[in-house]
């Protein structure tokens, strides 16, 4: 892993807002000079600093954490595991149990460890070590349930790109883009620029009753103890149409 993982990632997210650094220490409150030591890697960001930068490039807070992990490892403590062990029957119970779409999930890649009936009904084809951004691209499936596709495959790469320090040298992402770069859309919609985290919900249309539901997305990081995967649950927003 490259020694200057962090200011690599800083530089990468700056490009991709489409800031100089001149633009971003305004619009952050802090110096030039101080962003251009960030991203030489020859000044370990405060605290405060990163939470302003990540702030300023718009940097999921859910995701803030991984990101750390990978960058500054020991920053914030012991990372999570680094390998993704079967879910416990415990947590598959409590998987089963929440009556909308869920499934655990590992980052960068979204691939899917596990998911409850309601997420398989859902998301006809996408099954556990299937990666959603693959679903998304390759399966027609998707084209017809995302209601939005469009919109909701460039979130779904914006996310990607934010999760990678290094999206060119990470193999996990390299393998992902080589798959779904088979897909008309992946270089218009992987070069495009990022959409803001506005917590827009998703709109589905049932492959069972053909009606569309919206929903908003809930991602939960188990902590106690830390487990390799999240947990996404879709919450229902508003009535089927």
């Amino acid at each position: 892993m490259a020694d200057n993982l962090f200011g690599d990632y800083i530089r990468q997210r700056r490009q991709d807002a489409w800031l100089t650094r001149t633009e971003l220490a305004k619009k952050a409150n802090l110096s030039v000079s101080l962003i251009e030591k960030i991203e030489l890697g020859t000044r370990q960001p405060t605290l405060h600093a990163l939470q302003i930068l990540f702030d300023t490039l718009d940097v999921a807070p859910m995701y803030r954490r991984h990101i750390l992990d990978l960058s500054l490892p020991g920053l914030l403590g012991p990372p999570p595991p680094t390998t993704t062990p079967e879910p416990k029957a415990d947590d598959l119970a409590a998987l089963s149990g929440i009556e909308t779409p869920a499934c655990f999930y590992t980052l960068p890649t979204f691939t899917i460890v596990a998911a409850n009936s309601a997420h398989q009904q859902m998301f006809p084809g996408l099954r556990p070590g299937a990666s959603f951004p693959e679903w998304l691209f390759l399966n027609p499936a998707a084209r017809d349930v995302i209601v939005d596709w469009r919109q909701e495959a460039r979130r779904c790469l914006h996310s990607i790109r934010q999760l990678s320090p290094n999206a060119a040298t990470d193999t996990r992402i390299s393998a992902l883009v080589t798959i779904c770069g088979q897909a008309p859309e992946w270089d218009e919609l992987w070069n495009s620029k990022p959409m803001r985290n506005t917590g827009a919900g998703l709109a589905i249309r049932d492959p069972v009753s053909r009606r569309t539901r919206h929903f908003r997305v809930g991602i939960y990081s188990p902590e106690y103890p830390q487990r390799a995967w999240w947990l996404c649950q879709l919450i229902p927003a508003g009535t089927e149409t």
